[in-house]
């Protein structure tokens, strides 16, 4: 998450969407004073039984907000009145394509990927329940489930997204996008690594933000 109250916008940052690299990108432009949040591991941590990251995802407004923070707890720590006067916004990416792309970087950060098997690990219970495959970027630009971002980019067009919102809050010059955390997989067609009845999982899992933003298998 990114708060400029320089150009009075908030960038809420979802997971797989190029987040990293769109952070790294808009902080070099932004004024030094703008809010980066980050998972920097703060010196205070070292004390804490309980993980920064978990600590911030819980209880923002003590410890700080997550990089991931939602919608609702920006609007907590800066307050109403600002929160609904800057221009928020997001990049939301096809659920099915997002899902792979969960899938192998969790498996390249393990050192599993000869052992990849999207579809087989899917169907698992037991790797459902063990592993982390299951995102909610629908609560980072909602609230009670109305969609609070004034714009949300589509991953697939990203360049002419970033363009529109950086032109409405008056960030001129092109963003220089470094090419962060990608590239775990070799095959580029997300759709080849289903069966009808793992297509059908995301589908129920992701049924929201499918349904609000029009996105198909």
């Amino acid at each position: 998450m990114i708060i400029s109250h320089t150009y009075k916008f908030i960038f809420l940052r979802t997971e797989k969407t190029a987040g990293t690299s769109l952070t790294a990108a808009l902080e070099a432009v932004i004024d030094p004073g703008d809010m980066v949040a980050d998972m920097a591991r703060p010196a205070w941590a070292k004390f804490s039984p309980i993980h920064h990251g978990a600590l911030k995802r819980n209880l923002p407004r003590a410890f700080g907000l997550h990089a991931h923070a939602t919608a609702a707890q920006a609007k907590a720590v800066i307050g109403a009145a600002r929160f609904n006067s800057y221009f928020k916004f997001a990049v939301e990416r096809n659920p099915w394509d997002r899902q792979v792309s969960l899938y192998f970087q969790r498996k390249h950060k393990r050192g599993q990927g000869d052992d990849a098997n999207f579809d087989r690990d899917m169907k698992s219970l037991l790797f459902r329940s063990t592993e982390y495959v299951r995102l909610n970027n629908w609560s980072i630009y909602t609230i009670n489930n109305d969609i609070v971002a004034d714009e949300i980019i589509r991953y697939e067009n990203l360049d002419g997204g970033l363009e529109k919102v950086l032109a409405h809050v008056g960030l001129k010059g092109t963003l220089n996008m470094p090419s962060l955390r990608s590239g775990y997989r070799d095959e580029k067609d997300y759709r080849t690594h289903y069966s009808n009845e793992t297509r059908e999982q995301i589908a129920r899992w992701y049924r929201q933000e499918i349904d609000a933003l029009g996105f198909a298998f």
